[in-house]
């Protein structure tokens, strides 16, 4: 209980936001419906310090608006615990884990597709 009432954000909590952020972004088709019933909004500008030694990706348009919905999520939750370098470094951090998966989505794979490795637990005998 003393933990929440100091303000401040512990690696524990940020990681448990982030996890919920990236499961958010595993369900496209959910996010798809959720953006086709709700109003749309004018996107809130972006923060004024740069991002650090990386570039902005290159990303579509759909999967800019899904960070975006990551970041502001993140932001709503956390962002009065955060200043604006770290604030710019979530952005740049949601941004180019967003560009990641927009490569791995368009890799295209069929149920028949063998894995690249085979899982082989070790039982008593092997070990």
């Amino acid at each position: 209980m003393s933990k929440r009432s100091t303000g401040k954000l512990s690696r524990r909590q940020f990681a448990r936001g982030a996890t919920f952020a990236a499961l958010a972004a595993s369900m496209p088709v959910a996010f798809e419906a959720q953006q086709k019933e709700a109003p749309t909004t004018p996107a809130p500008p972006k923060p004024a310090v740069p991002a650090s030694g990386g570039h902005e990706p290159q990303l579509s348009p759909a999967a800019r608006a899904e960070a975006e919905a990551k970041i502001q999520n993140l932001l709503r939750k956390y962002g009065d615990r955060l200043n604006d370098a770290q604030k710019a470094e979530v952005r740049k951090s949601i941004l180019q884990g967003q560009e990641s998966l927009e490569k791995l989505r368009a890799f295209a794979l069929e149920n028949s597709d063998e894995p690249a490795t085979i899982f082989r637990p070790l039982t008593g005998k092997e070990a």
